[in-house]
């Protein structure tokens, strides 16, 4: 507390005021500042000392002592930002003599980052710390999702008188995003090499007709043989058989699978023994693998529509033959048809990309209105559109979380990846920053305003 600025002084006064519970008889020579009893500034020191008037030398008396403090004061009389103890009071922040910091009535001490506060009292500090805010102190605005920053940060032991109000704003949301869609496209293959005069080690029948066992004709431009051209893979056969090739597709998706058989030859005479049309789609040439898309496909003696999900730019071996007589389990080494067709179709449907989420709003600060989130993106084909964002928090508030994204649509599909989807969820807006940061070293007397959290 200074020393009375008029009226009687005694020595007694100096004494308690710059030498606190000594009871030792006083010396002017002991008062001088700069001296044991008042210190001087360091000269990295911006702070004020209350003890200005009292001489480093020379002639000293009562009157120098009018008004005098023990102690030194940073008073803010204008905005400024991400103001530090070491900052203030330089190498005297380390020293164990009273500091104060005095923010004026009107004025605003802020910070233009999250990550730095806009009061940091650090660990290091020594002497009683005092904060008397007349105006505000407020942390930064959040970006969209992220948290508000912190207005007074305390690794030592500080007292905060807070007569006009100090407060942090809080973070924006990021809006969620959209569903993703599915989209028709049409797959190429490649890579096709014919097994003509060959089958797999696990066909095992022969084939008969009117003609005698016979292999199958291998790839043909006509009717008959395996043909590649439009958007489908086809083997076409009379009376020959396995059908077996190896092939390539330069797109990830489920492929649709048809086959069929006809009636045999009426001269044949064998309408008991027609066989069921099976698909085998393999990773291996003589085995049955079950790698992707390795499986047995067929039931009956036509069937469409059945999907074989294949990878891209994998060799696949591709065996069309029969299993008979039709409604047995197990093949008896001999069938008989007239036509037997097996089609994969290059019409596809894969995943389009889903609309992106909007930002969030930046959360309020100094100068630094809290922001409305943006509208989400649109997606690819029959995909949802990204979810709205948060709008940025009030100071001292969080923001808000985004919107969900809308859904997307088409034909649902299960590999490679799933779609048409729901629209994701938006994010959570960031929490409102921090009014005090370290409470437990913070001593508050509170007339004004405080927001966010403390911690």
């Amino acid at each position: 507390m200074a020393l009375t600025g008029s009226g009687t002084i005694s020595l007694s006064d100096i004494r308690d005021e710059f030498s606190p519970g000594s009871n030792t008889p006083v010396s002017f020579d002991d008062y001088y500042r700069g001296g044991s009893k008042i210190r001087d500034n360091a000269g990295n020191n911006t702070a004020t000392n209350l003890a200005a008037n009292v001489p480093t030398s020379g002639t000293i008396s009562l009157n120098n002592f009018y008004s005098q403090a023990r102690g030194w004061q940073k008073t803010f009389s204008s905005n400024a930002t991400q103001q530090s103890g070491s900052g203030i009071f330089g190498s005297d922040y380390a020293v164990d003599y009273p500091k104060y910091i005095v923010i004026n009535s009107g004025i605003t001490v802020y910070s233009t980052s999250t990550s730095s506060p806009a009061l940091d009292l650090a660990s290091g500090g020594a002497g009683s710390i005092t904060v008397t805010n007349n105006g505000n102190l407020y942390g930064q605005g959040g970006a969209a999702g992220s948290d508000g920053g912190t207005a007074l940060k305390a690794d030592v032991a500080v007292t905060l008188v807070n007569n006009s109000g100090a407060s942090v704003k809080g973070g924006g949301g990021n809006g969620g995003s959209g569903g993703a869609g599915s989209a028709p496209a049409t797959a190429t293959a490649s890579n096709v090499t014919d097994k003509v005069g060959d089958k797999p080690d696990f066909v095992t029948y022969s084939v008969l007709t009117q003609f005698g066992p016979r292999a199958w004709s291998g790839i043909g431009s006509g009717q008959w043989g395996l043909n590649t051209s439009g958007n489908q893979l086809r083997s076409n056969i009379s009376n020959r058989g396995p059908v077996w090739y190896s092939f390539r597709v330069n797109t990830s998706a489920e492929y649709s699978l048809s086959s069929y058989i006809t009636d045999p030859f009426p001269e044949d005479g064998q309408t008991g023994h027609r066989g069921t049309p099976v698909v085998n789609i393999s990773t291996a040439e003589d085995t049955k693998s079950q790698g992707q898309g390795g499986a047995d496909y067929g039931s009956g003696l036509s069937w469409s529509g059945l999907k074989a999900p294949l990878a891209a730019n994998t060799t696949y071996y591709f065996c069309n033959y029969t299993q008979g007589p039709y409604g047995s389990s197990s093949p008896d080494g001999a069938f008989f048809y007239n036509d037997m067709n097996a089609t994969l179709s290059l019409s596809v449907n894969v995943p389009s990309t889903a609309g992106a989420g909007g930002s969030g709003g930046v959360g309020q600060g100094f100068a630094q209105s809290a922001g409305s989130g943006s509208a989400g993106a649109s997606g690819g084909t029959n995909a949802g559109t990204g979810g709205t964002g948060g709008s940025g928090g009030a100071l001292g508030q969080a923001g808000s979380s985004g919107a969900s994204g809308s859904n997307g649509s088409g034909t649902a599909i299960s590999y490679p990846s799933t779609a048409p989807g729901s629209g994701a969820t938006g994010s959570s807006g960031g929490a409102a920053g921090y009014y005090i940061l370290g409470q437990s070293n913070v001593s508050l007397t509170n007339s004004g305003t405080v927001a966010g959290r403390i911690g």
